[in-house]
């Protein structure tokens, strides 16, 4: 039946901004104000976002939403909150929840009818195990710990998150599912796995992995029950981690899901925090193609050490690769100083409208990074004359900003670490040699100004050679960037200079 079930909810391309709530209870300073309620919503209006996917609970087990079977928000005193002073975060997590269930207050349920209102569409999503209560503190003093975790410790794996194997763990997790998609899920719903990605014992995630498909049919079926009721599509979203590899590890069938029509988007998320401008959207697109799915596909990388201009190139990235929709996390979280969210600055609003598709990002300065700009996984020099490469994806057709004249700077940028004085290097891009006379050193950074040796749209690869070195030292390539700057007057410098080869 799943796969002869229509898809007029998925027409068009959305563009979805995750908020995780946080903000509501207690990152904001001084007393708490029933409209801080709608300030989710009210920031977005009139930006390119069309759907707000708001996390149901802090953590994973502490709902804003009137709950029967989980925890409800601030829901005991730690010592920490004794310890501490008036309004700050775990104090202030307490005295608030406890305020919102004396006087009743829906917190999920008031951000949905928000939405409602000025025409967003609205998608609870819950966290399948996060584990935020294991960090900085013990759980036992932690103020986001769960009573169900309490209450069942001998249900864990090493580390401390809810191990799915047991029955007991997954129809509490459903039970979750069931009063959020009877209650809130009036355009979608969203199984959130990528915070935090463990669900089993290391190594049993690919032979246990029917246990969690069983809770993705479920949460499907129940999405459908409500479409017969009243007619409205519903769309499910699961975000996973961003590789099949690790899908398949962690015991996530993306496979099953596809070919069985089980869900509507997949968004493939890195569990590590820090800014992703590649993922390997393909794979996830081939599968879909082979399954004969009719999901979509769409990349949501968190937003650590992110700039705007990074924002723009990540996501020419991601619509070169096929994604035909948006999708922002944690985007508040480098926005701005702590407890200081609302409203975003301005560049944050021009964001808002920058990354809504191919279009809107065109003639938008952007700033490309390669694959192993992670700290710590820089490619090492080690042996005098072999080439050593890293790639970059450039998802802009640079060459045909050039030669329309809008291109006005094209930089390529490699940063080098461990460069003792007197080591000679040479570097390439796409085999082909960069003129070593024309590039500007700063230290230990180097910089090529492009104007007809361009990176070509998709994959590029830098390379560097070492022709001789000073000492036993050997340097490592930490970063490759790509920065382009614009002139949509068609008037640019660069290509004034060039010529316009149009003619």
């Amino acid at each position: 039946a799943g796969a002869d079930r229509p898809r007029s909810a998925i027409k068009r391309s959305r563009f979805f901004y995750n908020d995780d709530g946080d903000r509501l209870v207690f990152l904001l300073k001084g007393p708490f104000h029933k409209r801080q309620l709608n300030y989710p919503v009210d920031v977005l209006v009139g930006t390119g976002v069309t759907t707000l996917v708001f996390c149901a609970n802090m953590g994973s087990d502490q709902a804003y939403y009137p709950t029967r079977v989980a925890s409800t928000l601030g829901w005991r005193e730690v010592e920490n909150t004794r310890r501490n002073p008036r309004f700050t975060h775990f104090n202030r997590l307490h005295e608030i929840g406890t305020m919102l269930r004396d006087r009743k207050i829906d917190v999920l349920g008031t951000v949905m009818r928000r939405a409602a209102r000025h025409g967003l569409e609205f998608v609870p999503s819950l966290r399948i195990n996060d584990t935020h209560f294991l960090n900085k503190v013990p759980p036992l003093e932690h103020p986001l710990t769960g009573e169900f975790w309490l209450k069942n410790r001998d249900l864990t794996i090493d580390g401390g998150a809810l191990d799915f194997t047991h029955k007991k763990v997954r129809e509490y997790r459903m039970g979750q599912v069931r009063e959020l998609i009877s209650g809130y899920a009036t355009d979608g719903f969203e199984l959130d796995f990528t915070r935090q990605p463990v669900v089993f014992a290391r190594g049993t995630g690919r032979g246990k992995a029917k246990l969690v498909t069983e809770m993705v049919r479920e949460a499907r079926s129940l999405l459908d029950r409500k479409k017969r009721a009243d007619g409205r599509p519903r769309f499910l979203i699961v975000r996973v981690p961003h590789k099949l590899t690790l899908c398949q590890f962690y015991g996530f069938d993306i496979g099953t899901w596809m070919t069985d029509n089980l869900v509507d988007y997949v968004v493939p998320a890195s569990p590590d925090r820090y800014f992703q401008f590649h993922m390997p959207l393909g794979e996830f697109l081939d599968l879909a193609k082979r399954t004969g799915s009719r999901c979509r596909v769409v990349a949501g990388p968190d937003s650590y050490k992110a700039s705007p201009s990074m924002y723009r190139a990540a996501m020419a990235n991601f619509y070169s690769m096929g994604q035909r929709d948006t999708y922002l996390f944690n985007f508040f979280a480098a926005r701005a100083e702590q407890r200081e969210y609302y409203p975003f600055r301005d560049d944050d609003y021009a964001l808002l409208r920058d990354l809504k598709s191919p279009v809107t990002l065109w003639g938008r300065p952007k700033h490309y990074m390669s694959n192993s700009w992670f700290p710590g996984s820089g490619v090492r020099v080690k042996e005098a004359g072999t080439a050593y490469r890293t790639d970059i994806h450039v998802g802009e057709d640079l060459a045909v900003c050039r030669d329309e004249n809008i291109l006005k700077s094209a930089t390529l940028r490699v940063v080098m670490t461990g460069l003792q004085k007197g080591d000679v290097l040479e570097f390439a891009l796409n085999d082909q040699p960069l003129a070593m006379a024309d590039a500007k050193r700063d230290g230990m950074t180097f910089r090529f100004e492009l104007s007809d040796q361009l990176p070509k749209l998709g994959n590029n690869q830098v390379s560097v050679i070492a022709r001789k070195f000073a000492s036993d030292m050997r340097p490592t390539m930490a970063r490759v960037e790509v920065l382009t700057e614009f002139n949509i007057t068609g008037v640019s410098t660069s290509a004034a200079n060039s010529g316009d080869r149009r003619k």
